[in-house]
Parts: C-alpha cells; sequence; structure tokens
C-alpha cells in the first residue's frame, strides 16, 4: 500500500511538471511573438527635388484647381515596379513608394506650379476653393526599365486643362502627353528614385510652362473678343 502511494505520488509530480513545462513554453512563444523584431524592413521612398527656377514671370491674374490625378492599373500601387521586357512586369520585395504614384506625382507639380509664381492662385484637389482653370492628369507609365546594359527610369504622362467658364465643346484648352526617361547613376531602388525624381523636375517645368503659355494665350483671346 505505501509503495502504491508512493507511485502515486511519484505520478502526479510528474503531470505537474509536464504541465508546468507546456505553460511555460506557452509564456515563451507568446512573448516571443508580442515583442520580437520583424524579419524585415521595408524602405518607403518620395520623389524629391529642388523647385525648377524660373524667370521673374508676369503673373496671370486667374487661378487653378488641381483634379485628382488617375494612373494606369498596371502601375497603381505603391509597388517600386520594374520591367525586365514589355511583357512582364516585377517589383522590389523590401522598397516601396511612400504614397500611390499619382498623388505623388500630382502633389509634386502642385508645389512646383505654386512656386514659380504665374498664377494669383493654385488650390489642390482637397480644397474647397474653386479655380478657374481645371488640371487633369493621367500616369500611363511609371516604372523601372531593366536592361542587361542599362537601367532607366521612366515617367509618362497626360495632362489636360479646362477654361470651367466656356461650355463644354470649348472648355478643353489643351491636352498633351510628357515623356522623360532618366539614367540611373545608382543600381538600387534609392537610384531610381533618384532618378525618377530628376525626370519629374524637367517634366513639370515642361508642364508649368505649357500651362502658363496655354492660360495666357486663351486669356488674352477671351479679352480681344469682348
Amino acid at each position: 500500500m505505501r509503495q502504491l502511494l508512493t507511485q502515486v505520488k511519484c505520478h502526479g509530480k510528474r503531470i505537474q511538471s509536464f504541465y508546468f513545462i507546456m505553460i511555460a513554453l506557452f509564456l515563451m512563444i507568446i512573448g516571443c511573438a508580442g515583442s520580437g523584431k520583424p524579419q524585415y524592413e521595408v524602405d518607403s521612398y518620395i520623389l524629391s527635388y529642388s523647385a525648377p527656377s524660373w524667370d521673374k514671370p508676369v503673373k496671370l491674374n486667374t487661378s487653378l484647381k488641381f483634379n485628382r490625378f488617375s494612373i494606369a492599373a498596371a502601375y497603381n500601387s505603391a509597388n517600386m515596379i520594374f520591367r525586365k521586357d514589355a511583357y512582364s512586369l516585377d517589383s522590389f520585395n523590401y522598397s516601396r513608394w511612400a504614397v500611390n504614384p499619382a498623388d505623388m506625382i500630382a502633389d509634386s507639380l502642385l508645389r512646383d506650379m505654386r512656386e514659380s509664381g504665374f498664377f494669383l492662385a493654385v488650390f489642390s484637389r482637397h480644397e474647397t476653393d474653386e479655380g478657374r482653370f481645371l488640371i487633369s492628369g493621367g500616369i500611363e507609365e511609371f516604372y523601372l526599365r531593366m536592361e542587361k546594359s542599362n537601367k532607366t527610369a521612366v515617367i509618362s504622362i497626360t495632362i489636360s486643362l479646362k477654361d470651367t467658364r466656356e461650355k463644354e465643346t470649348k472648355s478643353i484648352i489643351f491636352q498633351k502627353k510628357y515623356v522623360r526617361e532618366e539614367p540611373l547613376q545608382e543600381s538600387s531602388p534609392r537610384g531610381y528614385c533618384q532618378a525618377a525624381s530628376q525626370a519629374m523636375r524637367i517634366i513639370s517645368e515642361q508642364i508649368t510652362n505649357d500651362i502658363y503659355t496655354a492660360i495666357k494665350t486663351n486669356v488674352q483671346s477671351t479679352m480681344s473678343d469682348s
């Protein structure tokens, strides 16, 4: 009888030890899951460049408003997309754009047009103010072309300008496509961002100058007709 009681006590201790070990392992797993660091970090990039330099302009006494820009479905994400041929696309695993490219490009152009001093006011799509002229844009291509010999940042944008005071059939002042390809100086996602920023700087200067000329011509034509 005494031997049987001893066996029961030993068996009970083993069960207690087993449960104790299981609880300890469970707590360790929970602790690791809650406080452990991620296995990798994703780097976020954004277009960045010094605003184009402008000659002292004759400021136009008119205002502009930005619509939200659209973007082709293939590039409609924060992925930093690259293409090795015409039929396939891929993206970097640990590098992304900080925001959608359509919004990033529109914000860059908005800043440059404000700093140009060409216009009385330039409003973003978020502001309640209305502008006489409405700017719409569509990003058709925004990617890194990867070839054996070189890598190139590619940006293609279509811009349209509308006069809201005109009838619908006459409201479109112009529509134009802008394409820029900029070679990478550094073969990396950061190098791609730098090349894309330089390409956007040149496109932005072209767009701003063209819009200024188109509006100036339109306003002068309207005044002479009245």
